[in-house]
């Protein structure tokens, strides 16, 4: 009992410290981050207080992440993504390999610096007499023949490529690429986000920009990557466009805005191009818009305009999600959602 005791005290001295580490310095909050916060207080605590990550990404995350890099960032493809391995070692191999690639991993981080799989011969013999593998063989040279084959060797090349990247496989690589390819093609489209744009008719764009502020109203400051920022000189515009992959058909989008709180994004992003840019002597008689250009699996592609009125209404249920997140972070209290908290139960 006294060691259960003493167990506990020290996960709650642990979990002190990290809240006290997390407090101690600025948060900028992203629409991710809010949101999760507003669905579930004790998994935004996990996440970003504890540093319990536990974030998945569907198929469709996936093909969108894909889409946006391809579009509007492809020179950072190969530092994000990695095609998986045509031809996959059988079980034994495959089981072989994927042990040594871990061992090799350890030696990595201390210093060692081999990275070709023939340089771990002695590694692989001692693995394959742990395994009881190709042991009738009657020498090593022999048992290593059979591992340091051109296939394993790709596919020992390729788990080192695919550490810290997204991996894709070639059907999701090309359903993407047709996408990108098809917004290409679509003038519509590629107008809206600047593609056309050039010293001559004013208008510059950037793509997949990191933005940030701090607002004296909360504990906190808000942040995002913007998928394209248009500048349009003579409209006296900056569009702000975002690259939906959505898992439903286009003409189901507004339920998906509604479901993922799409106009929370929307608003957040508007606020801090306001405050980023509108605060300029250079852009002050600017207007802001925002757009969705969102891509369905029927590969139906469209921008969406929200208009100002819908984002003023946005804007207004934006503030009260933030102030909702606010309560959570002036009284440090993650353990319910924040109508429980004030209310002490829900009638229904």
């Amino acid at each position: 009992m006294a060691v259960a005791r003493f167990t506990t005290d020290v996960a709650f001295a642990e979990r002190m410290q990290k809240e006290e580490a997390f407090f101690s310095k600025p948060f900028l909050l992203s629409y991710s981050g809010l949101n999760k916060l507003l669905f579930s207080p004790a998994l935004f605590y996990s996440h970003y207080v504890l540093g319990q990550r536990e974030d998945t990404e569907d198929k469709n995350m996936v093909e969108g992440k894909l889409i946006h890099c391809l579009l509007l960032k492809p020179e950072s493809f190969d530092e994000e993504f990695v095609l998986s391995a045509v031809n996959t070692p059988s079980d034994n191999p495959k089981k072989l390999l994927q042990t040594l690639f871990a061992h090799y991993k350890e030696l990595k981080s201390s210093g060692d610096t081999r990275e070709e799989l023939h340089e771990f011969n002695p590694a692989i013999l001692d693995i394959l007499t742990d395994m009881n593998l190709y042991q009738s063989l009657k020498t090593d040279a022999q048992r290593l023949d059979k591992i340091i084959t051109e296939d394993h060797v790709a596919y020992w090349e390729y788990m080192k490529k695919a550490e810290g990247r997204t991996v894709i496989d070639h059907d999701t690589h090309t359903f993407a690429t047709s996408v990108v390819d098809k917004i290409k093609s679509k003038p519509n489209v590629m107008d809206v986000m600047g593609f056309f744009g050039d010293s001559f008719n004013g208008i510059t764009k950037q793509n997949e920009i990191e933005l940030a502020m701090f607002d004296e109203n909360f504990l906190f400051g808000f942040r995002g990557f913007i998928d394209n920022l248009v500048f349009d000189s003579n409209a006296k515009e900056i569009r702000v466009n975002d690259l939906k992959k959505t898992s439903k058909d286009i003409g189901s989008f507004t339920d998906s805005i509604e479901y993922y709180r799409y106009w929370m994004q929307a608003a957040m992003y508007y606020k801090m191009v306001e405050h980023v840019y509108l605060s300029k002597a250079e852009y002050a008689d600017y207007k802001i818009s925002f757009r969705f250009v969102v891509v369905d699996p029927y590969m139906q592609i469209a921008p969406i305009r929200v208009s100002d009125d819908t984002m003023k209404e946005w804007l207004v249920k934006t503030d009260e999600m933030l102030n909702r997140a606010n309560f959570h972070f002036e009284n440090k209290s993650f353990e319910l959602p924040y109508e429980f908290l004030v209310n002490g139960e829900i009638v229904l």
